[in-house]
Order: structure tokens, then C-alpha cells, then sequence
């Protein structure tokens, strides 16, 4: 994932969505959770964001803590946040979850992402511009 940052964000794009740089249900220690995701915040020469990638919603709840205390600026969700959704067959209770659980899933992320995140406009530079600059747009 980090090697990936590296290469990849050299490229023209914008924003980096990157996978989290190690598994939470393998690795516990904090310290080196941090390490991982400075690393990655290093690599990276673009703002990036994690994304779910399918981990339930209590582990990506903790991924994107951590990333954004290292440098992320916020996060990508899917799955992490309605994959459960899918199981419930009944239409009503299947609505009050989407409705309930889902939003303030979203919220609590954003919350997190608010406190910790790394603005996104602090990895970017604007291109150098002389009077000429219109002779080669």
C-alpha cells in the first residue's frame, strides 16, 4: 500500500483513496497502526483518504481514526457502513436501518474526520504561473 502511494500519487491526480496499511484484526498495537498510516502520509505527495474496503464499520470506525491522526484527510465508505442492510429482508426494518444506523454510521465518521483530518488542501500546490502563461494553455 505504501510502495503503491508512492508510485501511483506521482501521477496527475488529485486525491489518493488508499486501502489501510495494515489489518486491525492481526495488528493491535496503536503505535504501530500510526507508524503504518505516517508512512503512508508520507508517501503520499496528494491528499488521500481510506477507504472500507468491505472491513465491517467497527473496524473502519478505528482505521479512519488512526489515519486521520496521521495524515488522512477523511475516508471513503461503502459497505462499512450498510453491508448489513443486505441481510435484513424485511423492507421496513431494512429502511430504519439505512435510516438510523447508516446516518449516523456517516456521522460519526465525519465527526472523526473533522477533528483529526489533515485538510485536503495542505498536500497541494498551485502550478507557477508567469505572464506568459496563456501562450501554452
Amino acid at each position: 500500500v505504501i510502495e503503491t502511494a508512492k508510485q501511483i500519487t506521482a501521477f496527475p491526480i488529485d486525491v489518493l483513496k488508499s486501502e489501510f496499511p495494515s489489518d486491525l484484526e492481526y495488528e493491535k498495537d496503536k503505535g504501530r497502526l500510526l507508524d503504518f498510516c505516517h508512512q503512508l502520509n508520507e508517501a503520499s505527495q496528494v491528499p488521500w483518504v481510506i477507504l472500507s474496503a468491505g472491513v465491517n464499520f467497527e473496524l473502519f470506525y478505528q482505521e479512519v481514526e488512526i489515519a486521520c491522526q496521521a495524515g488522512a484527510s477523511g475516508f471513503l465508505a461503502g459497505r462499512a457502513l450498510w453491508q448489513e442492510a443486505t441481510q435484513i429482508s424485511s423492507r421496513k426494518k431494512r429502511m430504519a436501518f439505512l435510516e438510523n444506523t447508516v446516518i449516523g454510521r456517516l456521522q460519526s465518521l465525519t465527526e472523526l474526520a473533522n477533528t483529526y483530518g489533515t485538510p485536503w488542501y495542505t498536500k497541494l500546490k498551485a502550478s507557477e504561473v508567469n505572464e506568459t502563461w496563456y501562450r501554452a494553455y
